[in-house]
């Protein structure tokens, strides 16, 4: 593909050129209607004097005949390097092909004599030529200067598009900095607007990313050490007791592990936005009852009341993979914090014309005050003996967001437990 540069200098340089083609051709075609006209009054001239020898130069390209009265040809001059004509009786002029080349005639009948003058089309064809070429010339050569003039304010306009391209291609892909608009050409401002914007995502991305990277390196690096010291007991135990007792231990820090790379995969997976064309209408209480179906194991074996509340229809536009990992995830919380022998309810319904999803247990609840932090990466309040790795709601908060959904932290039923509430636009 053409550069802009090219398709502005090829494209203007091509009118020019064509522009000069056609007023060539215009001033030709004018030229050669003035030559015709002022060769046909030479051809008269030259019939109203024949006879008189001194007023015809025998350079001019002409065959000029005269017959008397009894058709005997009296008079002819013939131009070198042209040859007689057959007598047409004209009265006037006439266009005739003669042996394969255009000729102009003209005849009169005057006092009985017949005089005929013709002139082949070439010559004037050829004068036409010679008139348009000196006429043209001073025209070549101010389209000669023009298309430099072109080529210096096409130079000149474009300047503005290598200092933005010499300033994009400047910037550190570790740290980007936004374009001055004052500094380039109105024009082109809209357009730095708008790669500020996009670096500025781009950004906050990369710093997104970098806060990740650095997250999970931490937190990894405790459970690899616990897992190495763990194995290096069950190497030494010295009785099988010990061993098995170490092993268990292994087993458990392994899938804690598991569970922790699994959730950074998972919020990994979901930092990037959503598109519009992601979305899909969604069943969510379709939902609701397939991820109670997936964590029904776990909810036994704890003695857990995990079921759906019954409700009306609710179909919002999201992301049916997102949702389902948000789902999974406040489930698992919920089922992970709430004492054996407590109750998990699920519930989707409409409120004030917004879809929304709550996710209800009555086990010990937050405290007010760590409510805000519960989003935040790695966060566990302090206290808790429950195992897990501090992710679940960083993940909840991430797939919310990017639906533009809102979360709602409340007390749970009689102010006991903890209620999730994800309200939908």
């Amino acid at each position: 593909m053409k550069t802009i540069r090219q398709q502005l200098l090829i494209g203007l340089l091509c009118a020019t050129a064509a522009c000069v083609a056609v007023a060539g051709a215009m001033l030709y075609r004018s030229l050669l209607n003035e030559t015709n006209e002022l060769a046909d009054l030479q051809l008269r001239q030259l019939a109203a004097a024949a006879g008189d020898k001194g007023k015809h130069d025998p350079e001019e390209a002409f065959v000029l005949q005269a017959w008397d009265a009894d058709g005997r040809l009296v008079q002819a001059t013939v131009a070198p390097g042209l040859a007689q004509l057959a007598r047409y009786d004209l009265q006037g002029y006439l266009d005739k092909q003669l042996n394969g080349a255009a000729w102009r005639l003209y005849g009169v009948q005057d006092a009985g004599r017949y005089v005929q003058v013709a002139q082949p089309q070439a010559v004037r064809d050829q004068l036409a030529m010679r008139m348009t070429l000196r006429a043209g010339t001073p025209l070549l050569a101010i389209a000669l200067v023009f298309a430099g003039l072109m080529l210096a304010v096409v130079g000149r306009a474009l300047r503005p598009l290598d200092r933005l391209a010499h300033a994009v291609g400047g910037q550190s892909a570790t740290a980007l900095q936004p374009l001055d608009p004052a500094s380039m050409a109105p024009d082109l401002r809209p357009v730095v607007e708008a790669l500020n914007g996009l670096m500025g995502r781009f950004e906050q991305a990369l710093a997104a990313q970098r806060t990740f990277v650095a997250d999970a390196a931490h937190e990894l690096r405790s459970p690899l050490t616990a897992l190495k010291l763990q194995l290096q007991l069950a190497e030494r135990a010295d009785s099988e007791a010990a061993r098995t007792e170490a092993l268990a231990k292994l087993h458990e820090r392994l899938d804690r592990g598991s569970h922790l790379v699994q959730q950074l995969l998972s919020l990994a997976r979901h930092e990037s936005g959503l598109t519009r064309t992601q979305l899909r209408p969604v069943d969510v209480n379709q939902l609701l009852s397939n991820v109670v179906a997936d964590h029904s194991a776990l909810a036994d074996s704890r003695d857990i009341d995990l079921g759906v509340e019954p409700g009306g229809a609710v179909v919002v536009q999201a992301e049916q993979e997102g949702l389902r990992v948000m789902l999974n995830n406040l489930v698992d919380n919920a089922l992970r914090y709430t004492q054996r022998g407590g109750q998990v309810d699920l519930l989707a319904g409409v409120d004030s014309g917004k879809p929304f999803i709550r996710v209800r247990d009555n086990g010990p609840g937050v405290a007010p005050e760590h409510r805000e932090r519960l989003f935040d990466r790695f966060f566990r309040p302090d206290g808790n003996q429950v195992w897990g790795c501090g992710l679940g709601l960083s993940i909840v908060r991430n797939i919310a967001d990017h639906h533009r959904a809102e979360i709602r932290l409340e007390d749970g039923d009689n102010g006991k437990g903890l209620s999730v509430t994800v309200v939908f636009p």
